[in-house]
């Protein structure tokens, strides 16, 4: 089964707006290296279907149906260490990215940008080892 190539991201995406699901998915799969596995509609939708689809890859939107995809990057990122965890959203905003990447977040994507900035940061992840973001505070 083709599917089952290892070195392929199984990628589950996170949207809310079922056409750009679709077309991420339809994108996806034209990539060699990519394969969209399935796409969810809400945090909770993308926690069901992980036994399922044994996914190693994320695309997730910041605002699902029932509600932010920042404590489930959190949730994804403890039981999938090793996963790529892109976000993909409308908003352009420094401290939201900084908020996603402490989440767990391998890097955010601007919507209004090129796919293949999309397919890169997922390759990007692949390759790369998480580190949580070090917190450094001023105590006093």
């Amino acid at each position: 089964m083709e599917d089952s190539d290892e070195s392929k991201l199984r990628i589950l995406i996170g949207e809310n707006n079922a056409d750009l699901a679709m077309t991420l998915n339809l994108l996806l799969d034209s990539e060699p290296d990519m394969h969209c596995v399935t796409t969810a509609g809400s945090a909770a939708a993308v926690l069901r279907a992980l036994d399922e689809h044994a996914p190693n890859a994320f695309i997730l939107d910041l605002s699902l149906d029932d509600g932010s995809s920042l404590p489930l990057i959190g949730v994804l990122r403890k039981r999938l260490p090793t996963a790529a965890i892109v976000v993909f959203t409308g908003h352009k905003n420094e401290l939201l990215n900084e908020q996603c990447m402490r989440a767990g977040a391998n890097s955010v994507v601007v919507k209004t940008g090129e796919f293949e900035q999309l397919t890169a940061a997922l390759r990007k992840a692949r390759a790369q080892v998480w580190v949580a973001p070090t917190t450094s505070r001023a105590d006093g």
